[in-house]
């Protein structure tokens, strides 16, 4: 096994840090020692989080017409994707969030495309997070774009305790995907969200055609704002978009990104999520064994997710669901 990845899980088990040159070290593992570092990752996994995984699944109350120009996105206003334009009523909402419950899900996140969400839409959504709220499972997430101070209060008083908001990529890669807002306002949303109370789930896209120190650079970001759960999506690569012809991340690539991820967030929710059916394929199980410990599954905002019952069979197999859930 490769002695200096053992060196870094061992200060890392210590409660010690890596740094971003240790970071991109990981990066450029190959060959067999990649899974010296899944071996490791899993170990930190492990010993900090447990080895039940977590479950969300989510929801669109607003699909597309979005003015920002995410190069990467299908609901964009600006690019020919064959996306229709949806609102999801209340009833609807909750019966997928109940459905998502009665399934196993642990959260249940409410998202609406557009940069920024408008105090009529939160009201219009006051129903579904005070009714989730009330239930208390599955736990109530909020994704709906750049929020206020007085916004995120508000979504707190409805019953949200998580919110989130992804920083997509690195602050260095942002301006070749994204114009049309700035990553200080992205990081604006994340704080004003944790300053309302709320946890905040956080993270990006992977093989948008970043380079390895993006990655690190992400990576490190996210330690230094201390977010609570972090996302990694993995590109689907939709036509019509920018990125429509993007070729998409191998699979030993992309788990080794979230390896290194775990390296440098011990104590985090990783969440494996959109993306990993399409990248992952016959390695999604190793995931986990790569060092996430939460997995996104149902259908994702404009792409269908695997069959919940393939995903829990998978679960069943790793025998990495803990007896409370009674679900899996």
């Amino acid at each position: 096994m490769s002695s200096r990845v053992g060196e870094l899980a061992r200060r890392v088990l210590a409660g010690g840090a890596i740094t971003p040159g240790e970071a991109l070290y990981l990066l450029q593992m190959e060959g067999l020692e990649r899974y010296d570092l899944f071996h490791w990752a899993n170990r930190i996994r492990c010993a900090f989080m447990g080895e039940r995984v977590h479950l969300c699944g989510i929801a669109s109350a607003r699909t597309a017409l979005c003015g920002e120009d995410c190069a990467f996105c299908a609901q964009s206003s600006r690019y020919c994707t064959g996306v229709e334009p949806q609102v999801s009523g209340v009833e609807a909402l909750l019966e997928a969030a109940v459905r998502a419950g009665a399934a196993g899900v642990d959260s249940f996140g409410i998202v609406t495309s557009g940069g920024v969400v408008t105090d009529e839409e939160i009201e219009r959504l006051r129903p579904v997070f005070e009714k989730l709220a009330e239930s208390g499972q599955p736990g109530c997430c909020g994704c709906l774009g750049c929020l206020t101070e007085e916004q995120a209060r508000r979504l707190y008083s409805m019953g949200v305790r998580r919110y989130n908001h992804n920083l997509e990529t690195s602050r260095e890669f942002f301006g070749r995907v994204v114009t049309t807002h700035s990553y200080e306002q992205r990081l604006a949303t994340v704080r004003a969200a944790q300053a309302a109370g709320m946890q905040v789930c956080c993270g990006g896209i992977l093989g948008m055609g970043e380079g390895l120190e993006d990655r690190v650079s992400l990576a490190f970001e996210l330690r230094e704002l201390g977010v609570d759960s972090v996302p990694v999506n993995f590109l689907h690569a939709v036509k019509g978009t920018p990125l429509g012809e993007q070729p998409a991340l191998r699979p030993l690539e992309a788990l080794a990104s979230v390896a290194m991820l775990r390296f440098v967030l011990p104590d985090r929710q990783i969440k494996v999520a959109g993306g990993r059916t399409s990248v992952l394929r016959d390695m999604q199980s190793w995931m986990f064994y790569a060092g996430a410990s939460s997995a996104m599954v149902g259908d994702y905002l404009t792409t269908r997710g695997r069959a919940l019952s393939e995903d829990f069979a998978m679960l069943s197999d790793l025998e990495v669901r803990g007896p409370e859930s009674g679900r899996a």
